[in-house]
């Protein structure tokens, strides 16, 4: 799509304007760029993404994110590794929005990695979650690696992605020994719904722990609930 002179200049004026030290007015340009520009404005935004004030790099990246054009991945994935935590998580998260698969193994990397001062390993996992389908075999196959910290993010990524095949792997969590994991396989699998989630986490309503009995509780309700309302 070819763009207009006018249209260029209007661009830029949005991009100089994240730098306002007014945040609504900042917030504004950053709209407009994600909702009337699109890729139109891809390499200014790429260039602001280069800009030494970070909230300029975080609010370029956001708008860039919203492009959906492939030719954005490589400065988004450059700036999950940016010296603000700020940008990284933005970054991370912006990487999902996209939607482009190269950024999965990346984001799996970045969720193994705990972060729990800036939670850059949850934007990953948001990342991924708006990845959705694509991103299950390799959410899989951390779920049966990783440590259980991890494992219990993976667990809650794949219930948002809400596929099927995440049901008998997200099962087998009801049976290890942290409480923690029974409960996010719990929480997972009434996320995904069904008459199979249903059942499966019936079984955990005599648990020896009574908050997993509690948490299985809840969700039998819930799911009850929401079964007789259709």
């Amino acid at each position: 799509m070819n763009t207009t002179a006018p249209a260029l200049k209007r661009i830029q004026q949005h991009i100089e304007t994240l730098n306002s030290l007014d945040q609504k007015l900042a917030y504004r340009a950053q709209g407009y760029l994600m909702r009337y520009y699109g890729s139109r404005a891809l390499e200014p935004l790429i260039a602001a993404c280069d800009h030494p004030n970070y909230n300029v790099r975080f609010r370029a990246a956001w708008a860039l994110a919203h492009t959906r054009d492939p030719c954005a991945y490589e400065t988004l994935l450059r700036l999950t590794r940016d010296p603000a935590p700020e940008v990284r998580y933005d970054a991370a998260v912006g990487l999902g929005i996209l939607g482009d698969e190269r950024a999965i193994e990346p984001l799996i990397e970045l969720m193994s990695t705990p972060d729990l001062e800036h939670s850059v390993d949850g934007a990953a996992a948001m990342g991924l979650e708006r990845l959705g389908e694509p991103a299950v075999p390799a959410l899989l196959a951390l779920l049966q690696s990783a440590t259980p910290s991890v494992r219990v993010t993976v667990a809650y990524t794949l219930g948002g992605i809400g596929d099927a095949s995440a049901i008998e792997p997200l099962s087998r969590l009801l049976l290890e020994e942290e409480d923690g994991l029974r409960i996010a396989g719990i929480e997972s699998l009434a996320e995904i719904g069904g008459v199979e989630c249903f059942a499966l986490i019936q079984t955990c309503l005599e648990d020896v722990s009574e908050r997993v009995c509690e948490n299985a509780v809840h969700w039998c309700k819930e799911l009850a609930l929401s079964s007789s309302e259709k």
